[in-house]
This record gives C-alpha cells, structure tokens and sequence, in this order.
C-alpha cells in the first residue's frame, strides 16, 4: 500500500499546477483568437480548427524550449 504524499508537497504541486495554468491561459486565449481570425476569414471550422491547433502545439514547445 502506497503511503499519500505528505500534505507539503500536494500543496507544492498544486501550486506549480496552478502558476502552469497561469502561464498557458494567454496562449490558449491567443490560440481561440487565431482560430476566430481564420473563421471571419471564411476558413472551413475544421481547417480552422486544425491551423490553430498546429499553432498552439508550436507555441507550446516554443514556451517550453525557452532558457530561463
């Protein structure tokens, strides 16, 4: 039986989890806005979608990549 992590560090965690949705909620916010954009420019909602999609992934690696 596995002991639960002392109440220290789930509320480390939760923290980290916290200052990560922080950190990602103004790219998924610019994600919907490119995929918007592609719609008021009479893009299909699939190929929209997918565009945006494929931007997010790129902005994604390219936070993660980033040297502090």
């Amino acid at each position: 039986m596995n002991d639960p992590q002392p109440l220290s560090d789930q509320g480390q965690l939760a923290g980290i989890l916290l200052n990560l949705q922080e950190s990602m909620a103004p790219i998924y916010d610019a994600a919907d806005g490119v995929r918007a954009e592609l719609l008021s420019r009479g893009w299909s909602p699939g190929a929209a979608e997918q565009a945006a999609a494929t931007w997010l992934c790129a902005a994604i690696k390219s936070m993660w990549n980033q040297k502090p």
